[in-house]
C-alpha cells in the first residue's frame, strides 16, 4: 500500500464522479472574466459607474455570488466576486469555465512579507505551493510558474496605462493564522514577496484546464517586520483600484 500522504497522489484523469456543470445550468458566460476578491459592495459600486446585467447566479450553502456582464467601450466581459481561500475560490473557477470562461484576471490583496508599502501593485510569475488544492491539479512540486503569453498580454496592457507594478514569486498558503516566523523566513528566502491564500491553485487550476490566468496583487498588511505586525488598512484603498485597473486590462486583450 501506498504510504505517501495522498495529496502526492495526483490523479491526471480530467474527468471526476461530479462535474463542474452537473447542474445543467443554461449559463454562457463570456470567455473574459474579472474574478475579484473586493467586498461586494465595492462589486456594486464598480457596476454602477458601467452598463451591465446578471448573466447567473452561483449557488452554495454559504456564498451565493451573482455573475455579471460588463460593458466598457464596446467590449464585453464576465465579472464575479471570489471567495476567500483556494478551495472555494477554485471550486467556484472550475463552475464558471465549465459555462464558458477562457481567460482569467484576478485581482486581490496579499500580505507584504517584505517592506513594501500598502497598495503597492504586484504581478506574480510564481506560485509557491503551500496549500492543498493545487494538488490536486498537477504533479507535487514546490511551485507553479505563471509564466505565459497571457502574462506578457497583461504586462503590455500595464504598460499602455502606464501603471506601475513589480513582478514577484508569491506564497499561497491555506493557513492564514499558522503565518509563524520560521515560515515567513523559510518562504522569503525561496524569494516570495508576498503571502496570498488562492494564487497557486487557481493558476494550477487554469493550467490543467487549459485556460489563461494571471493575477493582480496588492499589498495590505504587512510581516515584514516580524517582531511588529501591521494589519495596517487591509489594503482597502487598492479593491476599487484593482477593479477598475482589472476592467481596463481585460477591454484591451482579444
Amino acid at each position: 500500500m501506498n504510504k505517501q500522504p495522498f495529496i502526492l497522489d495526483f490523479d491526471k484523469n480530467p474527468h471526476a464522479v461530479f462535474e463542474p456543470n452537473h447542474d445543467q445550468e443554461p449559463f454562457y458566460f463570456h470567455p473574459r472574466l474579472l474574478y475579484a476578491f473586493v467586498p461586494e459592495k465595492e462589486i456594486n459600486a464598480f457596476l454602477d459607474q458601467h452598463l451591465h446585467r446578471t448573466l447567473g447566479e452561483f449557488e452554495s450553502c454559504s456564498f451565493n455570488p451573482k455573475i455579471y456582464e460588463v460593458q466598457i467601450d464596446n467590449e464585453f466581459f464576465t465579472l464575479c466576486q471570489a471567495p476567500l481561500g483556494a478551495p472555494a475560490a477554485t471550486q467556484l473557477l472550475e463552475w464558471l469555465i465549465a459555462y464558458g470562461v477562457e481567460k482569467v484576471l484576478t485581482v486581490g490583496t496579499a500580505g507584504a512579507l517584505v517592506d513594501l508599502p500598502e497598495n503597492t501593485m504586484l504581478l506574480p510569475t510564481r506560485a509557491i505551493r503551500d496549500e492543498g488544492t493545487s494538488f490536486h491539479y498537477m504533479q507535487p512540486g514546490q511551485f507553479v510558474e505563471l509564466d505565459s503569453s497571457f502574462l506578457k498580454e497583461v504586462e503590455k496592457a500595464l504598460t499602455e496605462l502606464n501603471v506601475d507594478y513589480d513582478e514577484i514569486t508569491t506564497w499561497t498558503t491555506d493557513g492564514f493564522f499558522r503565518e509563524t516566523p520560521k515560515k515567513v523566513a523559510q518562504f522569503r528566502q525561496l524569494g516570495a514577496s508576498t503571502v496570498e491564500m488562492e494564487c497557486a491553485a487557481l493558476a494550477a487550476c487554469a493550467q490543467f484546464r487549459k485556460i489563461d490566468f494571471a493575477q493582480l496583487l496588492f499589498t495590505a498588511d504587512t510581516l515584514a517586520d516580524m517582531d511588529n505586525y501591521d494589519e495596517r488598512d487591509w489594503g482597502g484603498e487598492s479593491h476599487r483600484t484593482g477593479l477598475s485597473i482589472g476592467a481596463q486590462i481585460l477591454t484591451r486583450i482579444k
